[in-house]
């Protein structure tokens, strides 16, 4: 039976589908647009969608606001965004933990990462380091898996539920056969925080979160966790030159929006991404960070890639005894 909500709906698409055309030949009209992150100030995945929203300002000529709506690995923010009108106005700075690696990890979604957003590129991707609390006897990846073997339990690893940091952590136990236990935050600055304070004492945190206090001495990187080496720590084995059983949680980063968006205005989206992505300022702003420009991406493309991850993380998390959230 179609219920009210459904007609109403149904009506509002028609109605928009046929001035759709009209409507997207004048986008960004003189309105701000809404990018929504889906996790806390400060986080890298703030970071990058604020330098992000800078690059797409000058190329749209239109004002940017970024929303911050954090919680459940990012899927608070998803949620409203797939309810949100597909305009253009509405944005979101996607991530694995959002859509491939949150299909794997929750029973159910409130959203369907394929079905519920139109995808307009894959900008950037992000290598993360095993990062330890000075304190921690070990300056190695090896000498960590002999002190968690000996003492299981007694290290905790700071984590967002479905980030890079939790599948990392989660994946090190399972291929290493060690013990370490995970503390769960709502993301953001707060997890290098604790790891400084000796709250947790191991860390699988993006390069740039971490770069400044590992300078500082306040942290102590063991290995750059990807299969290629890190260009703010060149010096960093990867973990299978460290010892360790091979491992790439390397984090990435898109825009997406509603289902349903008009293609003159996905166009106009993608052309302005390219640009982006092919800027020498991009690429340099996104070196010191530890992040790199994903080139040549396409809607057709980033779809493609997220259905394929999908497959791979719920393979691994099947396989890693990882317990799938409600």
């Amino acid at each position: 039976m179609i219920n009210r909500r459904d007609m109403v709906l149904s009506a509002g698409i028609s109605i928009f589908g046929i001035h759709g055309s009209a409507y997207a030949k004048d986008y960004p009209a003189k309105q701000p647009i809404k990018l929504v992150v889906g996790y806390p100030p400060g986080g890298p995945s703030d970071i990058l969608a604020r330098i992000i929203a800078d690059h797409l300002v000058r190329e749209l000529g239109q004002a940017i606001v970024v929303d911050n709506r954090a919680g459940a690995g990012g899927m608070v923010g998803a949620t409203y965004v797939a309810g949100q009108r597909a305009d253009g106005y509405t944005l979101m700075f996607d991530t694995e933990s959002i859509s491939s690696r949150g299909a794997a990890i929750y029973k159910k979604l409130s959203y369907d990462p394929v079905k519920d957003f139109t995808r307009i590129d894959k900008l950037v991707r992000q290598r993360s380091a095993l990062v330890v609390h000075p304190s921690v006897p070990v300056s190695s990846v090896a000498e960590l898996i002999q002190y968690a073997k000996r003492h299981p339990g007694k290290l905790n690893y700071g984590c967002a539920f479905g980030s890079s940091s939790h599948m990392g952590g989660a994946l090190f136990n399972h291929l290493n056969q060690v013990d370490i236990s995970a503390i769960n935050y709502k993301g953001g600055s707060q997890l290098v925080t604790d790891l400084m304070a000796n709250i947790v004492q191991v860390g699988f945190y993006a390069e740039s979160t971490v770069a400044q206090q590992v300078k500082a001495g306040s942290l102590r990187t063991l290995a750059v966790v990807a299969d290629d080496k890190s260009v703010l720590f060149p010096e960093l084995p990867t973990m299978k030159e460290a010892g360790a059983a091979p491992m790439d949680i390397s984090a990435w980063g898109g825009i997406i929006a509603p289902a349903g968006l008009p293609q003159p205005i996905v166009d106009r989206l993608h052309q302005a991404m390219q640009k982006i992505v092919a800027d020498p300022k991009f690429a340099s702003q996104l070196q010191p960070i530890g992040a790199s420009p994903i080139l040549n991406s396409s809607p057709v493309k980033y779809t493609q890639d997220v259905s394929t991850e999908m497959n791979y993380w719920k393979k691994m998390v099947a396989d890693a005894g990882i317990q799938q959230a409600e």
